[in-house]
């Protein structure tokens, strides 16, 4: 199984990445750990996001060193663009099987005011989405569209 991990650095994502690891370790799934560098960011190579110091590099360096400390090695890549459409065209583009997200758990009012990058990837996602928060995980099938 092939695991596409949305990893952007902030606490949330860790939950993720923990399922991640359990993945690899009980399932052997192939991870790849995923960070978007958004337009708004810094112009950098190495990216950020608005008002912070890049660090889209660090992001998943320390995300493939936390797995790799737990026994589990994974592919890292770095992509500009906006998160969700990134995060999208990477699953459909790399073949995944999976697509896993931390989440903020922002409620509906939160969400439609910020926008949530997990409910963008889970509506045009090509494979399953699991989406991971401190109190929970859900997963999603790819809605079916009419051609």
């Amino acid at each position: 199984m092939k695991v596409l991990l949305a990893y952007d650095g902030f606490n949330y994502s860790r939950f993720a990445l923990d399922e991640a690891v359990r993945l690899a370790r009980e399932e052997g799934a192939e991870i790849t750990v995923l960070s978007v560098v958004p337009p708004e960011a810094r112009a950098t190579k190495s990216g950020g996001h608005a008002g912070l110091p890049p660090h889209a590099d660090e992001d998943v360096i320390r995300a493939y060193a936390a797995m790799r400390d737990r026994g589990v090695y994974a592919e890292t890549t770095i992509t500009h663009g906006k998160p969700a459409d990134e995060i999208v065209a990477r699953a459909r583009e790399g073949g995944f099987d999976l697509l896993l997200l931390g989440t903020r758990e922002l409620g509906p009012v939160e969400r439609h005011v910020l926008g949530s990058v997990s409910h963008k990837v889970v509506r045009h996602a090509p494979c399953p989405v699991v989406v991971v928060g401190e109190h929970g995980t859900s997963r999603f099938e790819p809605e079916v569209r009419a051609a």
